[in-house]
């Protein structure tokens, strides 16, 4: 059980590196959890005895338990203060369409209101 452990640790940390999905898209990568949940329960359900036992047991809970403050702390996204408000002017700018024709926020200048879709282009 305690080499199970210690495989279920290493495959908890492999999965988060090698699946770029995980860190990208995901704000809590719970198989990487489930894993090493499943590690500390296999060192908690081992028959073991002397120091061994109790050392992996507290090395998987301490690597589990650090793995998961720092993924927790790292998805926190801190408020940050708007940069444009309501009633503030549009910035003039020029963009290219998907048809490949030339955009500015002056050529909706007579409409009363107009809607600004941005896509995070991170494929």
């Amino acid at each position: 059980m305690l080499l199970l452990a210690l495989v279920l640790v290493a495959g908890a940390f492999a999965l988060y590196t090698l699946v770029p999905a995980l860190l990208l898209y995901w704000i809590y990568p719970w198989p990487v959890y489930v894993l090493l949940a499943a590690a500390v329960g296999a060192a908690v359900m081992s028959r073991r005895r002397g120091w061994l036992r109790p050392a992996a047991i507290a090395t998987t809970a301490l690597l589990a338990g650090l793995f998961v403050v720092y993924s927790l702390l790292q998805s926190q996204l801190h408020p940050a203060p708007l940069a444009v408000r309501a009633g503030d002017v549009f910035p003039e700018f020029t963009l290219k369409t998907s048809t490949q024709e030339s955009f500015s926020p002056a050529q909706l200048k007579d409409r009363q209101a107009a809607l600004y879709i941005f896509y995070r282009g991170d494929w």
